[in-house]
């Protein structure tokens, strides 16, 4: 009889967090469980509290780390904000898409492709800033983007066009804020196994 294989991406998040003796331990005992016929979405829940769990315990062992994570964070989007702005992407890509596609569509485009310019360096700064706990501080900075998200929509009038842009620019923000970081936390472990 062939092992069941774990969800592969809840397994390399669960290896993310920062390795000691417990999280292995733990990690042992999801993929026996999960032998046993449990459901993927059960392995998920458990890889998701473990996480939780990690990093709560990292956040509260090392807070200066976190507030250097959001500090290496807002500077990094303030820096990749002017770096896009400067460099005009968002009209040069209005102006060549609007031909081919029309107005809106190219308008829902640029919503999506700017925030995910401006998100994702910081990610992959966090992660890089702070190599030892890459996968926690990338997780307070979407966590505190998400916050910060959530407050500026909070007073806006729902289902209208502008709030429509807003939350896609919103959820593209977190993707490109997830896709940095965890780029940044792969790169440092593909770096670390190739040093070995």
């Amino acid at each position: 009889m062939s092992a069941l294989k774990p969800p592969v991406l809840a397994t390399w998040l669960l290896g993310l967090m920062d390795s000691n003796a417990w999280q292995d331990a733990v990690a042992g005992d999801l993929f026996e469980d999960y032998q046993q016929r449990r459901s993927s979405t059960w392995y998920w829940c458990q890889v998701l509290m473990v996480v939780a769990i990690a990093v709560g315990k990292d956040l509260r062992h090392h807070w200066v780390l976190a507030l250097r994570a959001l500090a290496v964070a807002v500077l990094s989007l303030c820096l990749a904000h002017s770096l896009v702005s400067q460099l005009g992407v968002v009209p040069r890509v209005l102006h060549m898409a609007s031909p081919l596609l029309g107005w809106w569509p190219s308008v829902v485009i640029v919503a999506a492709l700017e925030p995910f310019l401006i998100c994702g360096p910081a990610g992959l700064a966090v992660a890089l800033t702070h190599r030892k706990r890459g996968a926690t501080m990338v997780l307070l900075y979407v966590a505190a983007l998400f916050a910060i998200l959530v407050c500026l929509c909070a007073n806006r009038a729902h289902w209208t066009p502008g709030c429509v842009v807003f939350w896609e620019s919103a959820v593209f923000a977190l993707a490109g804020a997830l896709f940095g970081g965890f780029l940044g936390c792969a790169w440092e472990g593909f770096s670390r196994t190739r040093a070995i």
